[in-house]
């Protein structure tokens, strides 16, 4: 578990490095036409970015040392580990991308569909996984 919240901190820190408003993330800086916020909507804004950095975080931990915890709970093991490394990893991105991108709705539209989409096979994957895949692995445990 120490190991965990170790690279979950680390990848904390990294996605707040590499974020649109950190100091190594100003290849996805915000648009130009991005509104900007102040008082409590900026803490607000700032507080869920902060949550979409620990998720990242988590999910690097998950991809970096959660294989052998899905292996122990079924059969479908890569499955479930890379739909939840996604549903954890990818809102940061995901958030970095519409600040850069802006409300220009032809470049908004892949975005939507790689991310939501995403989220949605990942969840439906993740299901599978553990509904389908209570194979010897599952009944171990």
């Amino acid at each position: 578990m120490r190991r965990f919240l170790a690279i979950t901190a680390a990848g904390t820190v990294l996605a707040v490095l590499i974020g649109p408003h950190g100091p190594l993330g100003g290849f996805w800086s915000p648009a130009p036409e991005a509104p900007h916020v102040h008082g409590g909507l900026r803490a607000a804004f700032l507080a869920e970015s902060m949550l979409e950095n620990l998720a990242f975080g988590a999910g690097l931990a998950v991809l970096v040392l959660g294989r052998s915890w899905f292996a122990a709970r079924t059969d479908r093991v890569t499955v479930a580990w890379l739909s939840a490394v996604w549903l954890l990893a990818s809102w940061m991105p995901h958030a970095a991308l519409h600040q850069h991108i802006g409300l220009r709705p032809a470049a908004l539209l892949p975005i939507e569909w790689i991310f939501h989409g995403g989220a949605i096979v990942a969840t439906a994957a993740l299901l599978w996984a553990y509904l389908a895949g209570a194979g010897p692995a599952a009944q171990r445990s």
